[in-house]
């Protein structure tokens, strides 16, 4: 495995996560020895829409977002990717190109599983089959709910939706209660300016949902803001 700067050793983060701990010892020795991690600079390419999905993703520092830029000068962001989290297993599976541009959003570090590697678990480990199917569900879930958010145009509903998106637990598993991104981002990742992303955060903590503090959103109540995520008109 290739080495890090990482305040972690890239060996124990990976032990950290859920699929890791499905694995045999072999397959789990197997992954320590061909995963790599690369380092990115702030709206730095991860991967490019079109060229051959080689590894599945996983974000070990940062923030990530998957995103399209069309024709028209439209960029639609399908979903942010914050760290702990993993992205392109479907076009790794389908030995595809990526369908989407991988950027990063702020300084981040990716670690890789090789296309070679991802294939030879899903041959070998039931576990990690339903892992993969489990992500897969709940990805196209999440995509789905985009596509209904981008045509909502309420700032408060998109932002919380938004923050939603990035608490769930089975694709972002241990998010915590913060979010560690600035506004700017928060208004990307949730298709808003800045001026509207500042207005709907204050309404949000006006409503007792979250509290901006320097540098982070805190979210006060996730199920509150789950309940009106849904609810609202």
């Amino acid at each position: 495995m290739r080495k890090s700067g990482s305040s972690k050793p890239i060996a124990a983060w990976l032990e950290e996560t859920k699929w890791m701990q499905l694995l045999s010892a072999e397959a789990r020795q197997r992954v320590l020895e061909d995963a790599y991690a690369e380092r990115h600079a702030d709206k730095a390419f991860v991967a490019r829409k079109g060229e051959p999905a080689n590894s599945w993703i996983g974000v070990v520092e940062g923030l990530l977002k998957a995103s399209e830029d069309f024709r028209s000068g439209k960029s639609l962001i399908y979903s942010g990717i914050p760290a702990g989290s993993w992205i392109g297993e479907g076009s790794v599976m389908k030995f595809a190109p990526r369908h989407y541009d991988i950027v990063a959003m702020q300084q981040s570090m990716t670690v890789h599983i090789p296309r070679a590697t991802f294939r030879w678990l899903l041959d070998t480990s039931l576990s990690f089959n339903h892992f993969v199917l489990d992500h897969l569900n709940e990805r196209l879930g999440q995509f789905m709910g985009m596509v209904e958010t981008d045509r909502i145009d309420d700032p408060m509903l998109k932002l919380a939706r938004a923050i939603l998106s990035l608490f769930n637990p089975v694709l972002y598993p241990g998010m915590g209660s913060a979010l560690f991104v600035s506004q700017e981002e928060l208004g990307e990742l949730a298709g808003l300016s800045r001026q509207r992303t500042n207005a709907a955060i204050k309404a949000l903590e006006t409503a007792g949902l979250v509290r901006a503090n320097y540098g982070n959103l805190q979210i006060l109540d996730l199920k509150a803001l789950g309940s009106f995520a849904r609810n609202a008109e």
